[in-house]
């Protein structure tokens, strides 16, 4: 197929024109409805983009395509590679966003001049409990986490739509329980480990075999590669001078 057409899109008001790659990203990140109407030259009339056969539901058309639960190299049904699991760049994703909460967490604490006194002992096991409901805020409303948006990482339903409430609530404390061993030391290494190997060896993690969630990876780019680095370089920067300040209290 000729990926350079143009493509209207009938809606409350007719829009366009638009490439095909740019309809297809609109349609992965849930901001166009599957059941929206388009027209170009080659049609005859007025087509839903699921019926438009150049248009996959289910994988991208010039992007890595999801993870599924049997790994497969070829796929008859849509002429493209499935792209392996990525458990790394899935945990780097959720650093950041871990991360990203607890400095946030820590200006909050420092600013309002909040006691914690034993419980700053298990602030981080907290703050990864806290951010279930944070994640799944994001998820259900924006589509994505901070961490996730940076390394172009995209979680949808079977139906190809963003995430409701409750399954990303689901989802959230499935990661949270399952992937994270609930943020406790050492039973978070070996549940990471043992989500990881089910990963790269099934193609999907069990939270989101269950329900049938999708994760789509995009190319991420030497740029973004370098924004994460310099990032957690920063990052541990922060901590480093939290734990200074710290011990220059009287």
């Amino acid at each position: 197929m000729d990926k350079g057409v143009w493509y209207y899109m009938l809606g409350e008001e007719k829009e366009g024109p638009i490439s095909h790659k740019e309809l297809q990203e609109k349609l992965d990140r849930g901001e166009v409805d599957p059941t929206t109407k388009i027209w170009t030259e080659s049609q005859n009339e007025w087509l839903p983009i699921s019926e438009v056969e150049h248009f996959n539901l289910s994988t991208l058309d010039e992007a890595p395509t999801i993870e599924v639960i049997k790994k497969v190299e070829y796929s008859r049904e849509t002429d493209q590679e499935y792209v392996p699991p990525r458990p790394w760049v899935r945990f780097w994703a959720r650093m950041v966003d871990y991360s990203l909460f607890f400095i946030v967490l820590s200006f909050i604490i420092a600013f309002f001049d909040i006691y914690l006194g034993t419980a700053g002992a298990y602030l981080q096991i907290i703050a990864i409990f806290l951010w279930v409901f944070v994640e799944t805020l994001l998820l259900c409303t924006v589509g994505t986490t901070p961490g996730k948006w940076l390394l172009k990482v995209t979680v949808r339903d079977e139906n190809h739509q963003k995430l409701s409430f409750s399954s990303s609530l689901n989802r959230s404390f499935s990661v949270w329980w399952l992937g994270m061993g609930a943020g406790v030391p050492i039973v978070s290494l070996i549940t990471m480990i043992v989500a990881a190997v089910k990963l790269s060896n099934t193609g999907s993690t069990s939270w989101d075999k269950h329900n049938d969630f999708r994760v789509f990876h995009n190319k991420i780019g030497m740029g973004r590669t370098l924004l994460v680095i310099l990032y957690f370089v920063c990052y541990a920067w922060f901590l480093a001078w939290g734990q200074l300040q710290m011990l220059n209290r009287p």
